[in-house]
């Protein structure tokens, strides 16, 4: 079991590890660029739209794969019955 974990882990923690180094990314450029603050939150908007749409997107492929995956372990069960 502690093999696993060192191996691959949860897919789910490798997503909230990408959205967090986004969050990050997106923060400092934010605190770095020099543009006026409406442009600045127009751009912030846009972003946090952008990655909202992201996310749910990856949501969506997550739970597809995980239903693939149940089926498929369904018929092996089945078939090794």
């Amino acid at each position: 079991m502690a093999d696993e974990k060192r191996r691959g882990g949860s897919p789910f923690g490798f997503l909230l590890g990408i959205l967090l180094g986004v969050l990050v990314g997106v923060v400092l450029a934010v605190l770095f660029a020099p543009q006026s603050g409406e442009s600045t939150r127009e751009k912030l908007s846009s972003q946090s739209d952008e990655m909202r749409e992201r996310f749910q997107e990856a949501i969506s492929q997550g739970r597809d794969a995980y239903g693939r995956a149940k089926e498929e372990v369904l018929t092996r069960m089945k078939q090794g019955e």
